[in-house]
C-alpha cells in the first residue's frame, strides 16, 4: 500500500514539474526567448536572408582569381609591358647610337677629340661680339664726309660684317644724286659704292649696303659710313649701322 502510494506521488510530482516548467517557459521573458529560439529555423534564415547578402559583399574564389593577378603574374605583365615599350623606343631611335655603341665606336686612341681640343675649336664662337650705332639725324650732303661710325674689338681673327641704312631727301629744284659707302677710311670707295638718284624735288630714297672686313684679334676695327652729294643738293636722315664679328 505504501509502495504504490510512493510511486503515485512520484509521478504526480513529475507531472507538476513539467506543467510548472512549461508555464514558466510560456509566461516569463527568458522562457519566451528560449522557446522562440528553439522554434526558429536558423538554417532556413541563413539560406534565405543572410547568404544572399554575404554573396554580394564577398568574391568567390573563381571571381577573385579572375579579377586579381598574383604577384608573379603582375611581375610578368610588367616585364612584358616594359619590353614592348623598350622595343618601341628602339624603333623610334634607330638612327641614333646607344651609349655603349658610341663608346665602342670611339674607343680607339686618337679617333675622337679631347675636351681641350673641343674647347679650343669652340672658343671663338663663345666669344662672338656685335656693335651698333644709330639715331635721329639730319646731315646736309656735300663733299665726302663721315656721317656715322661703328667700332668693334675682335676676340679672335675673323671677319666683321657691317651693314648700314639711311634715307636721302632731295632738297633741290631738280634731280639729285647722292653716294655713300662703308670704309675704314674717309673717302668714297667706288668698289663698294651705294647711290640714290632722286628725280622729284622733296622726294626721298633709301640708301643701304653691307660689307665684310678682315679682323685681327685684339685690334680695334672702326668702320665709317662716308657719303657725298654728287649732283644738286640733298639731306641724309637717320642713318644706322650694325657690326657683327664672325670667327674664322
Amino acid at each position: 500500500m505504501s509502495s504504490r502510494r510512493s510511486v503515485r506521488q512520484l509521478l504526480v510530482a513529475v507531472l507538476l514539474g513539467v506543467l510548472v516548467g512549461g508555464g514558466l517557459m510560456a509566461v516569463t521573458p527568458a522562457g519566451a526567448e528560449v522557446s522562440s529560439a528553439v522554434a526558429t529555423n536558423w538554417k532556413k534564415i541563413w539560406k534565405k536572408n543572410l547568404k544572399p547578402l554575404a554573396d554580394k559583399r564577398y568574391y568567390t574564389k573563381a571571381q577573385s582569381d579572375t579579377k586579381y593577378a598574383t604577384k608573379a603574374e603582375s611581375a610578368a605583365g610588367d616585364a612584358a609591358s616594359q619590353a614592348a615599350s623598350n622595343a618601341a623606343t628602339d624603333a623610334k631611335l634607330s638612327g641614333y647610337y646607344k651609349k655603349a655603341e658610341t663608346d665602342a665606336k670611339y674607343a680607339a686612341a686618337g679617333s675622337s677629340y679631347s675636351k681641350a681640343e673641343i674647347d679650343a675649336k669652340f672658343a671663338p664662337l663663345v666669344n662672338s661680339v656685335a656693335a651698333s650705332a644709330g639715331g635721329d639725324q639730319s646731315v646736309a650732303l656735300g663733299v665726302p664726309q663721315v656721317v656715322r661710325s661703328v667700332s668693334i674689338m675682335p676676340p679672335s681673327n675673323g671677319t666683321v660684317l657691317v651693314s648700314n641704312n639711311a634715307y636721302v631727301i632731295n632738297t633741290s629744284a631738280g634731280s639729285a644724286t647722292s653716294r655713300c659707302n662703308l670704309t675704314t677710311g674717309t673717302g668714297i670707295d667706288f668698289n663698294f659704292l651705294q647711290y640714290a638718284v632722286i628725280a622729284d624735288p622733296g622726294a626721298t630714297e633709301v640708301i643701304a649696303g653691307t660689307r665684310g672686313f678682315a679682323a685681327t684679334k685684339g685690334v680695334l676695327l672702326t668702320v665709317n659710313l662716308v657719303c657725298e652729294q654728287f649732283s644738286a643738293t640733298a639731306d641724309l636722315r637717320d642713318s644706322s649701322m650694325i657690326a657683327i664679328f664672325a670667327p674664322s
